[in-house]
């Protein structure tokens, strides 16, 4: 078992390790360019906030929203990692994924200070403990998925040294398997996000 674990753990590791990299570079490059990227965009300014603030919100047309775009997301990732791109679309993903939170909370910090660290926290809380290890697993999952389908040997090997039969087909039935439990995470995530959240956002905002 502990061979099977250690590519996967050696992969999550090196996913993470993009995203980290990625958040890093966020930061360098809204630092940088933020007269181009902040002053010209209004990204995070008082008058957004305010429209956030003073809008009327129907939560569940705002549920399709999120849950068309967070699905969405993950099944153009999915079909990608049916392609020969796949391996780079996870890759590419991972690094985004770091490249666009790290900007937001550097654009955050440098429009409102500390204050800025307080409207992300709560900006991303509660959803942020079901979206993160979901899209982490997501790109774990895309890349065992590319693997299976491109270099099947690599993956029928490990599983044949601990006894797990079946070949390629039962090993792509398993991923279809939890592709579809990934989906049911995300679509919790679309919850919080949608009913929960927002209601965090207005109560900062009365006093921010």
């Amino acid at each position: 078992m502990g061979r099977l674990i250690k590519p996967r753990t050696k992969q999550s590791r090196l996913i993470l390790g993009v995203t980290l990299m990625g958040f890093l570079l966020g930061l360098v490059l809204m630092n940088a360019g933020k007269k181009v990227l902040l002053e010209n965009t209004g990204l995070l300014s008082e008058n957004m906030l305010y429209i956030v603030k003073y809008a009327p919100m129907d939560s569940n047309a705002f549920f399709l929203y999120v849950l068309q775009k967070r699905l969405g997301y993950a099944l153009i990732l999915a079909v990608l990692s049916t392609t020969w791109l796949g391996l780079a679309a996870v890759w590419t993903c991972a690094a985004w994924l770091g490249i666009s939170f790290g900007m937001l909370v550097m654009a955050s910090l440098l429009r409102y200070g500390l204050k800025g660290i307080l409207l992300i926290a709560v900006g991303i809380f509660p959803q942020i403990f079901v979206y993160f290890p979901a899209a982490i697993l997501l790109l774990l999952w895309s890349y065992e998925f590319c693997i299976t389908i491109y270099f099947p040997d690599k993956i029928q090997t490990s599983a044949l040294l601990h006894g797990e039969m079946g070949g390629k087909y039962a090993l792509l039935r398993n991923q279809a398997v939890k592709f579809v439990l990934l989906l049911g995470v995300v679509i919790i995530g679309c919850i919080l996000e949608s009913y929960v959240n927002p209601k965090l956002v207005l109560n900062l905002l009365k006093v921010f």
